[in-house]
């Protein structure tokens, strides 16, 4: 059953990895592992370190492959390590509008 949801989380990644997510909310502060982000006064989100993470570093500049990229190299994991936990976080943070997927926009230089 592992291979199948690592599966899953590979074509979904495939699905994502040129859209450019940006995170929504405010950050409150942190306590203990836990991170506090409010989208809103009424609607606070307690977040895992790994989500947190992953929230700081949707940008709304970098696609969620170079995301995955950054992850790589800053956790000194190989890529294919990264996919199944990167999407299942962005996966959450979505969900509750923490993160915003927008697609990649095209280059200046292909207008005509």
């Amino acid at each position: 059953m592992a291979a199948s949801n690592e599966t899953k989380h590979k074509e979904t990644f495939d699905q994502l990895k040129d859209l450019k997510p940006s995170r929504n909310g405010n950050y409150l502060g942190e306590k203990g592992e836990k991170f506090y982000i409010a989208v809103s006064p009424e609607e606070i989100y307690e977040l895992s370190p790994l989500a947190y993470y992953v929230w700081l570093l949707c940008d709304g500049e970098h696609t969620v492959a170079e995301i995955a990229e950054r992850m790589s190299k800053d956790l000194s994991m190989p890529l294919e390590e990264i996919i199944e936990p990167l999407i299942i976080a962005l996966d959450g943070l979505s969900n509750v509008n923490l993160v915003i997927m927008a697609p990649k926009k095209e280059e200046e230089g292909s207008q005509q």
